[in-house]
């Protein structure tokens, strides 16, 4: 039986790699690609990767290995630790500031306090700024000028500047989700250090076994003794468990860089002026003109002959 013709005119149907005509690559019932949920994750975290802010001194490796060694992942442990210790107290002192100003703001005669409630909250924000140079460059600034004279332009300029409402809303509003996003990947990353520590140490700790006993080493698991775990108390073990401990450490690594990118990205989109629509604009108001590169050519006087016959 003769193969059925091609209709003149129509395009020849691609033949299969065994030569069968009616099998055809990524046909609907074959196994061609497909996208599945697997190719979707890789994707939407390079999205993600790419809308946080690239900070300039925190480079990212390729390789775990080379990621854990280098400077990259101590800047952020050393930004995002920074954070947990001076983020609830500028969040105490800046909400406090906040709420004196507006209780101070009802009475006549303790009106001028109000304004030193705004410097408070300004200076908190500028040593926020400031720490981001242990991952970037400080970040920029521009507050509200006075134009007004007396004591009524200074509550206008200071209470109606958006600055003071992005400063406030990242030192107090923005606070828990900051803090409990620190919090996570510190309470991650740190014991991964510990564990990879734990031939400096492991023989310095007394544990009680389940029937009641001390032993010197450390036990991975209930501290009671109990239920499954493992016991650290050779040298070998601790060697054995520390390299487990450092390969974890070096993926867990980029999670720490990622932490400190989302948390600079925040802090830049709020203690930062905003772009301005016309900067680009002003620059070239600024900039010289197209006349300015041209030197003008000086005057032709008379000449001598002429000059005398004057």
């Amino acid at each position: 039986m003769s193969a059925p013709e091609a209709t003149p005119g129509a395009p020849p149907r691609p033949a299969a790699p065994d030569g069968d005509p009616d099998r055809t690559h990524g046909s609907h019932t074959g196994t061609g690609h497909q996208d599945t949920g697997t190719e979707r994750v890789p994707s939407l975290l390079r999205r993600v990767s790419a809308a946080l802010l690239p900070a300039r001194r925190l480079p990212r490796h390729g390789n775990p290995a080379r990621m854990l060694l280098s400077a990259t992942p101590w800047r952020a442990t050393g930004y995002l630790l920074g954070y947990a210790v001076t983020g609830p107290v500028f969040f105490a002192v800046a909400t406090a500031a906040v709420l004196a100003g507006a209780a101070l703001g009802q009475l006549t005669v303790t009106l001028a306090l109000t304004v030193g409630s705004v410097w408070v909250v300004r200076c908190c924000a500028q040593v926020e700024r400031g720490r981001a140079v242990l991952v970037d460059a400080p970040v920029p600034y521009r507050y509200q000028d006075v134009t007004e004279p007396g004591l009524a332009g200074h509550l206008k300029a200071r209470w109606t500047d958006p600055a003071f409402y992005r400063d406030c809303c990242y030192l107090i509003l923005l606070h828990p989700f900051l803090l409990l996003l620190d919090a996570l990947v510190l309470a991650v990353w740190l014991p991964l250090l510990a564990g990879a520590a734990l031939p400096l140490w492991f023989w310095t700790v007394d544990s009680r076994r389940a029937d009641g006993t001390l032993t010197a080493g450390v036990r991975l698991g209930r501290s009671d003794g109990s239920g499954p775990g493992v016991w650290i108390d050779t040298w070998p073990a601790a060697l054995a468990a520390s390299a487990v401990f450092l390969a974890l450490a070096a993926y867990v690594s980029y999670a720490v860089v990622a932490a400190a990118r989302l948390h600079l990205t925040v802090a830049h989109g709020l203690l930062r002026p905003p772009p301005d629509p016309l900067a680009a604009a002003r620059q070239v108001l600024a900039g010289p003109g197209p006349l300015s590169s041209t030197t003008p050519r000086p005057v032709a006087g008379p000449t001598a002959h002429e000059g005398h016959r004057s």
